[in-house]
């Protein structure tokens, strides 16, 4: 029977492409063709020749697929997807999940240098990577241009080994032309393909999801199509995001996974030029916030749903006061702001006066002045992290569990450069 993974190298039927007649074609003999395998193989004979799931990080990405990670900016895709290729590249579980020890390349279209800074956080807090098959490309690959795509390959090519796990960070980085082009965006995805196919590897996209069809990915259809793997960042209250796996055309979705960020110094070799440490930041696993709904039995539709859009607009301005090491508590809206957001996403908010009046009389929330916040019986219980001696270490304490080196207990706005990242 067929090496299955001799499918790839073939063209699909009706694809061949004959070579054309010559005036000399009688006096040369041509090479013979390879023998293509059937295209029907007989139900039996595929049962009775099972293929289990080859899973690259078990229940969230598998071997040879297309998976996109989709998030609004700011929510830590980048960080999600290093965090995972870290993983992969050394054969570690990814908070507790099994990977499977794989060559990773990372098409870092944000910039390699804060890319770098965070992989060395990584290695302080989690494992080394001096010698982890793990390679950073100096900026972003136009996958669809015919030239840069195989100038790439050929730098694969003369590697030791194929890479597992190849990620596009981001796909806007990684495409020439418009998103919502089906041109542009069919020779993206037939470039994933031809990756896939090539090297049997994973591709892993990251992308912004649609304004319209929000947790979907953003542009053409195309890319939909394609994607076998979804995660999807959400913002969680108390800093907290959450990762969900909302399809996995292989088998059953993933369980929900929680992080948080955690601010890391880095060794005084990276210090800027006056000797002020430089700060990077890892993320670290956590429990999900535990959602109460008692206090929001007897609302309408339309009560339940304003309530939601404030609570992940608290949730939103909750991250950024953890990334700052500011008290999470004082987080609140504008209520011009959570009003504008409503009618993006309810279009018909002539009751919003309303429905904010019975959420304040039933003491959900609290609106002062101008500004919005959610009372205790609103809010979920956001993870405690509490304060000891291993999380207000320097980086190279010989003492610390591995694990727990150079993490600082509280996370900051600021990365190097501004913000962790443009994420």
């Amino acid at each position: 029977m067929l090496n299955p993974k001799d499918w790839d190298a073939v063209p699909p039927y009706g694809c061949d492409k004959e070579t054309p007649a010559s005036p000399t074609a009688g006096a040369q003999m041509l090479e013979p063709q390879a023998a293509r395998p059937p295209l029907f193989t007989a139900i039996g004979e595929l049962l009775a020749h099972p293929r289990p799931i080859d899973w690259l990080v078990r229940g969230w990405l598998e071997r040879n697929t297309t998976a996109a990670l989709i998030a609004e900016p700011g929510r830590g895709k980048s960080f999600v997807a290093l965090d995972m290729a870290c993983c992969v590249a050394i054969g570690k579980p990814w908070h507790g999940i099994r990977t499977k020890q794989a060559r990773v390349l990372f098409l870092a279209g944000e910039g390699q240098a804060a890319m770098v800074r965070r992989a060395c956080a990584w290695g302080i807090v989690y494992d080394d990577l001096i010698a982890a098959p793990l390679h950073l490309s100096s900026g972003g690959v136009a996958l669809n241009d015919t030239d840069a795509l195989a100038f790439m390959q050929a730098e694969i090519d003369a590697m030791p080994e194929p890479p597992g796990l190849v990620i596009v960070d981001t796909l806007q980085r990684g495409l020439s032309g418009d998103e919502n082009s089906a041109e542009a965006m069919g020779g993206f995805v037939a470039a994933l393909d031809s990756l896939r196919q090539k090297y049997h590897c994973t591709c892993l996209v990251i992308h912004h999801p649609s304004k319209t069809t929000p947790g979907e990915p953003r542009g053409h259809s195309s890319l939909k199509g394609a994607i076998d793997t979804m995660a999807v960042l959400e913002p969680r209250e108390g800093g907290v995001i959450a990762l969900i796996n909302p399809k996995q055309r292989g088998g059953d979705t993933a369980r929900p996974l929680a992080f948080q960020f955690r601010t890391v110094e880095l060794p005084q070799a990276w210090a800027d030029e006056d000797g002020t440490p430089t700060e990077s930041a890892v993320l670290v696993p956590c429990d999900l916030p535990q959602v109460s709904t008692k206090p929001e039995k007897g609302l309408g539709d339309k009560q339940r749903l304003v309530l939601s859009i404030l609570k992940r607009l608290i949730a939103e301005h909750e991250r950024n006061l953890a990334q700052g090491g500011r008290d999470m508590k004082a987080a609140k809206v504008a209520l011009s702001d959570w009003r504008k957001t409503t009618k993006e996403e309810v279009l018909d908010i002539r009751n919003f006066s309303r429905w904010t009046a019975a959420l304040e009389d039933r003491q959900l929330i609290t609106i002062d002045g101008i500004f919005v916040s959610l009372t205790d019986s609103s809010h979920s219980s956001p993870p405690s992290f509490e304060k000891n001696e291993e999380t207000s270490v320097t980086p190279h304490s010989p003492h610390l569990p591995l694990g727990m080196r150079g993490v600082r207990n509280q996370a900051t706005s600021e990365d190097e450069e501004g913000d962790y990242e443009a994420f």
